[in-house]
């Protein structure tokens, strides 16, 4: 019986987010396609996707462009997560402002991850917003 407890405490483990630290904010910065300050809009549930993940889209207004790729003019409101936080979901509130950043796919779309650069706008300091704008990767 304990060998069961202890294995399925294994595979619990096993299953939740994990995430390699960066060195630096601006390690963090340079290693996300898209970073931007944005102010949450509206959340739209799960849905499954077709690798059977359920994913949240939360609509955004994009209050401050920091990163974005050169070949995309401007950037989507729409940011894919994970609908939970064990398989890297971001749980955003709406109305709140966010310092957001993640990956952007061959089609435009915005996802974030829990591993990414995530941060209440109000806990981002005055020192990070101004490194925000000089950034050069």
């Amino acid at each position: 019986m304990k060998f069961l407890i202890l294995l399925a405490g294994c595979v619990a483990v096993s299953l939740g987010c994990s995430c390699l630290p960066f060195g630096t904010p601006k390690e963090a910065f340079c290693s996300s396609d898209f970073v931007s300050h944005v102010k949450v809009i509206s959340k739209k549930d799960p849905n499954t996707s077709p690798g059977g993940i359920q994913d949240v889209t939360y609509t955004v207004e994009h209050l401050c462009v920091y990163r974005k790729p050169s070949k995309i003019k401007t950037l989507s409101s729409k940011i894919v997560t994970a609908s939970n936080s064990a398989a890297c979901g971001v749980w955003l509130e709406i109305g709140e402002e966010y310092l957001i950043g993640g990956s952007v796919d061959e089609k435009g779309v915005l996802h974030s991850y829990l591993c990414g650069t995530n941060q209440n706008w109000n806990d981002v300091s005055a020192k990070d917003k101004a490194a925000l704008k000089a950034y050069q990767c």
